[in-house]
């Protein structure tokens, strides 16, 4: 395992240990993913938020209280943003966090990415939940329960990966290394080379445009990947499984998590908006090296005829 300085967040006077947050995140990540682990396959009750593509289910609400339920308990006076608790559609999105984005602190919570591959019996969902100050997310947590690996991060700390039993024990009696093995992103730095992935928009009018750029990037690279979670495909760059991955206008809770891991494992991150990245970034390039970013960069942001 590899050792580290343990950090600290310092809000108002006060210090809170970047251990304790992570543990946190991870304690209450544990619980909401076996939630639903448990539940894939069986009869659901599934209800449309913005479309045929933007589904919710009882496991969803169920997995997000029971996160915030966590979150009170062990800082009952943080803020929690979580997917299920915001009206749908975009505009509901940018609102809420506009509301939160520099609160002092602010969790971070997608439930159960992946909702369209749950209903669908696919393995592929995981739980986000980061923690942020004055809009600056400092520790991160992707849980995949099928897989029983768990994804870590702390700013300035690094990316960790691992098994679920080996975080449980670590919460049981903390150490003072994280758990697991430290990763980083993988070396490619040629598209040819290149895993490389996206998503779908959930919004049908922008798809068609779209997909014609994935296409381009798709037949340059060397494999392609479309695994229905972003939060996973950030996970992945992170830890060099994917090269680099690419989405847009996804949420907050989609992103925070998972853009700390990319950083913190010395990934490369690209804003496809005017504004640099924030809290408020909805559109996404994120790869291991800058040279395979920038290649991908300039295929899908050329201007449609």
């Amino acid at each position: 395992m590899d050792h580290h300085e343990k950090g600290t967040c310092r809000v108002q006077n006060s210090s809170i240990s970047l251990d304790t947050l992570l543990s946190t995140a991870a304690g209450a990540a544990l619980q909401a993913g076996r939630m639903f682990s448990v539940r894939l396959g069986t009869a659901l009750e599934i209800r449309e938020k913005t479309s045929l593509s933007d589904v919710v289910t009882e496991v969803d609400k169920a997995a997000e209280a029971a996160i915030r339920a966590w979150i009170e308990k062990h800082h009952p006076n943080h803020q929690v943003l979580g997917e299920e608790g915001v009206e749908p559609g975009r505009e509901a999105a940018a609102k809420a966090l506009f509301e939160l984005a520099d609160e002092p602190h602010l969790w971070l919570v997608d439930p159960l990415d992946g909702t369209t591959n749950f209903v669908s019996g696919m393995p592929l969902s995981v739980v986000s939940i980061a923690y942020a100050s004055h809009g600056k997310v400092q520790t991160a947590c992707i849980y995949d329960p099928y897989r029983h690996e768990m994804f870590l991060a702390a700013r300035g700390q690094g990316v960790y990966l691992a098994e679920d039993t080996a975080v449980e024990a670590w919460l049981e009696q903390p150490q003072k290394e994280f758990p697991g093995r430290r990763v980083t992103v993988s070396a490619t730095t040629e598209l040819r080379r290149a895993v490389v992935a996206t998503g779908m928009p959930v919004r049908i009018a922008p798809r068609l445009e779209r997909t014609k750029r994935v296409a381009e990037v798709a037949v340059e690279a060397k494999s392609f990947r479309a695994l229905g979670a972003a939060a996973l495909h950030l996970a992945y760059v992170a830890v060099g499984r994917i090269d680099a991955f690419w989405e847009f206008d996804l949420n907050v809770w989609d992103l925070a998590a998972g853009t700390l891991m990319v950083e913190e494992a010395g990934g490369t991150l690209i804003s496809l908006e005017a504004n640099p990245h924030s809290l408020h970034t909805r559109d996404i390039l994120v790869a291991g090296k800058s040279a395979l970013a920038e290649q991908i960069y300039n295929i899908i942001q050329k201007p449609f005829d």
